[in-house]
This record gives C-alpha cells, structure tokens and sequence, in this order.
C-alpha cells in the first residue's frame, strides 16, 4: 500500500482527526472538513477556515495514532547476566574448540 499526502487527508476527514499542512515552509492547521483532490478545507474555529491547493502541500502532520503500525517486541533477554544498570558485559575470547 502506497501511503501518501492525500491518503492521509482522506484519512483525516474520514476519522476527524486534526492536521497541519506544510505549504512553502509555513505549517497550516486545522481540522481536515473537506477535500475534493484539487483543494482542502481546514477548520480552525467556528468562524475561521483556509483553502489550499492540493498541488502545493509540501507534508502533512496527523495528530493521530500512526495507521497499521506494527509493535516491535524486544527479544528475551536472560536477566542474570544483566549488570544493575542494565548493560551486559561483552563476551570474552572464546576458546577453539577440541
């Protein structure tokens, strides 16, 4: 799956999610409230709203969860060869074998 700028806005509009947009090195926020594929509208307030051209965002910022994010899960350490601050010793010269 391919994720870019505008799967991320309709993702935004979809869930709601508020967003910023990077437009010529200025960030716009606002709450993604319509999105044709050539402009979006952002919502800040009641009374307030911007327009922006689809072509000219740069990135986009979502505050929300990232989309299918996988948790990495830390392998099993053995605890006993742990020092108290956490680290673990190198393993010394290791012997051939007979």
């Amino acid at each position: 799956m391919q994720y870019t700028i505008g799967t991320a806005l309709g993702r935004a509009l979809d869930a709601g999610h508020d967003v910023e947009v990077l437009i010529e090195g200025q960030w716009l926020g606002g709450r993604v409230v319509a999105n044709d594929g050539v402009g979006l509208v952002l919502e800040n307030s009641e009374t307030e709203h911007s327009v922006v051209r689809i072509e000219n965002i740069n990135a986009v910022r979502v505050f929300a969860a990232t989309p299918h994010r996988h948790r990495l899960r830390a392998a099993p350490q053995p605890t006993e060869e742990r020092l108290q601050d956490g680290s673990m010793p190198m393993p010394g010269p290791r012997v051939p074998a007979e």
